[in-house]
């Protein structure tokens, strides 16, 4: 009676990494003002906030890479032996500055900070075309996964080379290059944008015949 012959399987991991540099920084700024008097915190805020754009633009960044990312007016309350007493109103205004000047980062930070913003919500470095170094970091994996199963084909002494049958993209999470220092003797912002690892995982399953 014919008896059909179960599948052998080998499934092994290939990772594939791919250094590169950014190319592009996002620095998120805001001005946060607070008073008692509304139209008074949101005039002083506005003045700030125009003085912050205005010395950015002087300073080489274009108009259309600043963009208003967030405006907030709410009330601030205060709890004093479990009673909420109103204290005020605080009023956020948050911009977004794009810039392909990385080494400028710090200057642009200070510059903002010296002109009225108060507030730095994030800095992020990253790369128009990640695709492409990914499919790189790719191909780079499923090297590593063919490599390993041609060692564990010679240590088992495997008469044929084992079939690949199934890949499968395991996703892994993909950094944001960001590094900065406390604030050096010259006054200045150190921001490096260091580099960028983009990383590519693969699952290969093997049949062996």
């Amino acid at each position: 009676m014919f008896k059909e012959q179960e599948t052998r399987m080998i499934t092994v991991f290939g990772e594939g990494a791919v250094k590169v540099s950014p190319s592009t920084v996002h620095v998120v700024l805001s001005v946060v003002s607070r008073g008692t008097e509304l139209g008074e915190i949101q005039q002083e805020n506005a003045r700030r906030m125009n003085q912050v754009i205005q010395s950015l633009q002087k300073a080489g960044v274009a108009e259309a890479s600043i963009q208003t990312t967030d405006f907030q007016i709410r009330p601030v309350y205060d709890y004093v032996n479990g009673e909420q007493r109103f204290q005020g109103y605080e009023v956020i205004n948050s911009i977004r500055m794009t810039s392909d000047e990385l080494s400028r980062t710090g200057e642009f930070v200070d510059l903002a900070v010296k002109n009225g913003a108060n507030q730095i919500g994030s800095i992020e470095f990253t790369m128009p075309n990640s695709d492409k170094h990914y499919q790189r970091a790719l191909v780079l994996a499923l090297q590593d996964a063919e490599t390993k199963m041609i060692t564990i084909g010679t240590s088992l002494k495997l008469q044929n080379r084992p079939i690949p049958l199934k890949i499968e993209e395991q996703h892994t999470s993909q950094p944001v290059a960001f590094r900065a220092v406390a604030m050096a003797d010259t006054g200045k912002t150190p921001i490096e944008s260091g580099t960028m690892t983009i990383r590519a995982s693969l699952q290969v399953k093997y049949q062996i015949v």
